[in-house]
């Protein structure tokens, strides 16, 4: 049998450690910022019937929330995924000509982004970004009622009615008004879903995310609601920092909520955040 010269055998022990010490760094962080008590879905469609989702956010990169599960959801088999915003993102803090001229950016970054998640189609309105609490309730819960109607989902996905994911009104507002469409009539929806996270990526999110700092609420009872699924999302990884990096105006803003997306790559970043997380509200 041929013997393995001595520094061969140290070189191999070398690039052991080399593989393994990250790879264990990894899922050391992946066990500290993921709750595995919550219960793990393959899918957020019910076993039958149409696979219908629609997702109703307030801004254009607000799917970003839940951008994997999104496009593991459009992946199933006949799987028809709406994704419709209630304005077009036109008062975000970032370098513009003029509101008008962002709104167009940001739509045709939409459009992008709903092309990588695998959306069927996205709708984009102009209700005022930045407003929404002071925008006109009825025409808007019209609005979602019509797109119900229209598209005929199984499953909706939106924002709490709390907090707003990290503690915006327009994110608030959609939550709550699309909780009040769907209780008064929940027509062909069969699940209703609200994206939010558990308490150990809240945790995390309140030291190393200026809007979680800023925002999120000091209060635990005024917090995101408890999360009842998650959906391992990190064969979507590469997925989910494409549809970040459509959002090319937004890059200061989306480094805020999701701090280190663009510094490490996605098959290491969303292996350590390899779950989103999503409270079913029936």
């Amino acid at each position: 049998m041929t013997r393995i010269p001595r520094r061969w055998k140290i070189l191999i022990a070398a690039v052991a450690v080399l593989l393994v010490l990250p790879a264990g760094l990894v899922f050391g962080l992946n066990r500290y910022v993921n709750d595995t008590d919550v219960p793990l879905a393959g899918s957020l469609f019910p076993a039958t019937g149409p696979k219908r989702l629609l997702a109703i956010f307030a801004h254009p990169d607000d799917e970003i929330t839940m951008a994997g599960t999104l496009r593991r959801m459009a992946d199933e088999n006949g799987a028809d995924i709406t994704l419709a915003y209630l304005t077009r993102g036109e008062a975000a803090s970032v370098p513009k000509k003029s509101p008008q001229e962002l709104a167009q950016r940001r739509t045709a970054e939409m459009r992008t982004t709903g092309s990588i998640l695998g959306a069927k189609r996205v709708e984009l309105f102009d209700f005022p970004d930045s407003g929404l609490p002071q925008a006109d309730a009825v025409a808007a819960k019209a609005l979602i009622a019509r797109l119900i109607d229209e598209y005929q989902p199984s499953v909706v996905v939106s924002f709490d009615e709390k907090v707003g994911f990290y503690g915006h009104a327009d994110h608030k507002q959609v939550g709550i008004w699309v909780a009040e469409v769907l209780r008064a009539n929940r027509g062909p929806v069969t699940a209703y879903y609200q994206a939010t996270l558990p308490e150990s990526m809240i945790s995390v999110a309140k030291d190393l995310s200026p809007t979680f700092k800023t925002h999120y609420p000091a209060d635990p009872a005024l917090g995101l609601p408890e999360p009842t699924i998650a959906v391992s999302i990190s064969a979507q990884g590469s997925v989910k920092r494409a549809a970040l990096d459509a959002h090319v105006s937004q890059v200061t803003v989306l480094q805020a909520v999701q701090p280190g997306y663009d510094m490490l790559p996605s098959w290491i970043y969303f292996r350590i955040l390899s779950r989103e997380y999503f409270t079913r509200v029936f």
